[in-house]
C-alpha cells in the first residue's frame, strides 16, 4: 500500500480491497509513505500543511500496526523521480508483486503514476490506482451528451439525485492474517513509530529552516504559527472523526447562517483533515445524511436527501463537499490549470494585471488600510487558516480593487493553508477573478467594508487581529470614508499605526469593470 493523501485506516479505498486481495491470496501486506519536501517546496505546501502530515504518520503507523497487523515505513525522498526510484528498489528488495493507491489528480502526480506504471510492468508488477479523494469520482457527474458540467448548480442536482439513489459504500479493511514481513528497505527509511516520529520532526525542522530564508516568509512568525496549527487541529483519524461527530451534534444545525460570521467557531473545520485525507468526504457525507434523514423521522439514511428538504443548513453543508468534488471534477477535465492557465483564457489574457509588488506585500502583510482585508490576512499568517467568506473577500479586493494577477495570490494562499490543496485553491481563487468556472461576473465586485458590516457588524473578528483598531466603534470601521476621515492628518485616529485605505474601493471598482469589459 503507497500511502499519499489518504492517512486513514476507516474507509480508505486502495487500503481496503489490498487487504481483501491480500487475505483472499494468502499474501503478506507492508505500506509506505514518502516525504518528499524538495517536491513539496516547488508545489507551495504550507509549514503547517507538512507539519499536520508529519504529526499524522506515527498515529497512522500505530493504527495500521495494532488494527490490520501491516508496519508502515516512512522515507525521505526529495522528488517524485525519487519516490519512483525508491518504490521500484522497495518492490524490487521485497519481492513486492502488487502496489495499490489512491488516485490524485495534479499534474506532476499523474506524470509520476504514469512513468512508476510502466516501469513495473516491465517486471511484471501491478500498479492499481482507485478513486477515493472524491465522494463521487471524475467523470462520474457529466451532462447528457456526456460532457462535463461548466455551473455548480446543475452539477450539484445531478450528484445529490445519483447520490440519492446510488449506495455509497463505505471501504473497512480486514486484518492482514499472519503478516509477518521482514522488510528489506534502504537505509534512509524507519518503521517504528518512535523512529517515524523523529525523522517527520526532522523533515519539518528542515522545511521550516528553508523557508525563513524566503522572503515571502519575513513577516510570519513561523514558530507561532505551527505552535497555532498544532493547537487547532490535532492529529490523527480519530480526532478526525470527533471533530466531525462533534460538528454534526453541535454545529451544523445553524451552518447556513453562522458559516458566514468569522468570529464564530460555527464551521465543521474539517478541510485541513480533508485535504491530508484524515478523513474521508464519504463518511462526512453520510454522517450529514445520517442527521438529515433523523429530522424527516428516519433513523437511516434518508431515501430523499434533495435539496427540496427543509433543512437549509445541513443541505448547505452537503453543497460544500458538493463543490470540493465539482473542482476535483474541472481540475480532471481541464488538466492545464495545473499549470497556471485560466479556465476563461480569453478573459485572462485580456486584463492588464497589475504586478505591483509593494501594493502586493501591503496585501499579504494586512496593511491595506481594509479592517476586514487586514484582519483576514494576519489571521492567515498567524495560524496558517482563513474562513472561507474572508477568502472570497481578500481574493476579490486583490484581483479586482488591486487588479493583481489572481495567480500571486492563489500561490500565497497554497504557502500558508494548512488545508490548501490546488483544486479548490485554485477553484476559489478563479471564482473571486471571474476566470474561473461558474465563477462571478465581473460586475459582482465585493465591498470589504459592507462585507465587514454583514458578516462582523460589532467588529469582534476585526479588532482579534487588529487590536490597534480596538476602541474604534464598528460603525467607523465600516464605512470607508470614515476610516478615510478620521486617519487623515487632521482626524481623529491620526495617532494609531494603522494605513488609510489604499485604494477608493468605488473609483478602484469602476477601473475593474472598465478593465474587465474589453
Amino acid at each position: 500500500m503507497w500511502f499519499r493523501r489518504d492517512l486513514r485506516v476507516h474507509d480508505n479505498t486502495a487500503l481496503a480491497a489490498l487487504c481483501d486481495r491480500a487475505n483472499a491470496e494468502k499474501a503478506q501486506v507492508s505500506a509506505v509513505f514518502f516525504l518528499t519536501p524538495e517536491q513539496w517546496q516547488v508545489h507551495d505546501m504550507s509549514l503547517t500543511q507538512l507539519d499536520h502530515i508529519a504529526r499524522t504518520l506515527p498515529i497512522l503507523a500505530k493504527d495500521l500496526q495494532t488494527q490490520l497487523n501491516i508496519k508502515l515505513t516512512v522515507q525521505v525522498c526529495p522528488s517524485f523521480s525519487d519516490c519512483i526510484e525508491a518504490l521500484n528498489a522497495f518492490c524490487r528488495d521485497n519481492n513486492i508483486s502488487c502496489v495499490m493507491a489512491n488516485h490524485e489528480y495534479e499534474g506532476n502526480e499523474i506524470t509520476r503514476d504514469e512513468q512508476l506504471t510502466k516501469q513495473l510492468a516491465q517486471r511484471n508488477i501491478e500498479f492499481i490506482r482507485w478513486h477515493d479523494q472524491c465522494i463521487l469520482p471524475p467523470q462520474s457527474i457529466t451532462t447528457n451528451d456526456d460532457s462535463m458540467y461548466q455551473v455548480f448548480t446543475p452539477f450539484y442536482k445531478k450528484w445529490r439525485q445519483t447520490l440519492d439513489v446510488g449506495n455509497i459504500q463505505i471501504h473497512k479493511a480486514p486484518a492482514i492474517n499472519n503478516n509477518k514481513v521482514d522488510l528489506k528497505s534502504s537505509k534512509v527509511s524507519v518503521d517504528s513509530s518512535e523512529a517515524i516520529e523523529a525523522l517527520c520532526k526532522q523533515t519539518v525542522s528542515d522545511y521550516q529552516q528553508h523557508l525563513q530564508s524566503n522572503e515571502t516568509y519575513k513577516y510570519i512568525d513561523t514558530d507561532a504559527q505551527l505552535s497555532q496549527a498544532c493547537s487547532a487541529y490535532p492529529a490523527g483519524e480519530v480526532a478526525a472523526c470527533h471533530r466531525l461527530d462533534q460538528f454534526v451534534a453541535e454545529d451544523i444545525n445553524d451552518y447556513d447562517v453562522s458559516r458566514d460570521v468569522p468570529s464564530l467557531n460555527a464551521t465543521s473545520q474539517l478541510s485541513a483533515y480533508l485535504t491530508i485525507g484524515a478523513i474521508s468526504p464519504r463518511l462526512c457525507y453520510l454522517q450529514a445524511s445520517k442527521a438529515l434523514g433523523e429530522l424527516h423521522g428516519n433513523d437511516s439514511d434518508s431515501s430523499d436527501n434533495s435539496d427540496s428538504s427543509d433543512n437549509n443548513d445541513i443541505n448547505r453543508w452537503i453543497s460544500e463537499l458538493a463543490w470540493r468534488d465539482f473542482y476535483r471534477h474541472v481540475l480532471d477535465y481541464k488538466p492545464e490549470l495545473i499549470r497556471h492557465q485560466a479556465y476563461k483564457h480569453e478573459t485572462d489574457i485580456k486584463v492588464n494585471w497589475s504586478y505591483n509588488q509593494k501594493d502586493f506585500n501591503a496585501w499579504c502583510e494586512g496593511k491595506t488600510g481594509v479592517p476586514l482585508v487586514d484582519a483576514a490576512m494576519r489571521c492567515l499568517n498567524a495560524t496558517g487558516f482563513m474562513h472561507n467568506r474572508l477568502r472570497m473577500v481578500t481574493a476579490m479586493f486583490l484581483t479586482k480593487d488591486l487588479l493583481i494577477d489572481w495567480r500571486w495570490g492563489e500561490r500565497y494562499f497554497m504557502q500558508q493553508l494548512i488545508d490548501g490543496d490546488f483544486a479548490s485553491n485554485n477553484g476559489g481563487w478563479q471564482w473571486s477573478a471571474s476566470t474561473g468556472t461558474d465563477s462571478a461576473p465581473y460586475f459582482r465586485i465585493m465591498n470589504p467594508f459592507s462585507q465587514a458590516k454583514t458578516h462582523d457588524p460589532d467588529g469582534i473578528f476585526i479588532k482579534t487581529w487588529l487590536p490597534e483598531l480596538n476602541e474604534i466603534p464598528a460603525s467607523i470601521l465600516h464605512s470607508e470614508d470614515k476610516m478615510r476621515k478620521m486617519l487623515s492628518t487632521s482626524g481623529q485616529l491620526v495617532t494609531i499605526n494603522y494605513p488609510k485605505p489604499m485604494v477608493d474601493h468605488k473609483a478602484a471598482r469602476q477601473l475593474a469593470i472598465a478593465e474587465f469589459k474589453k
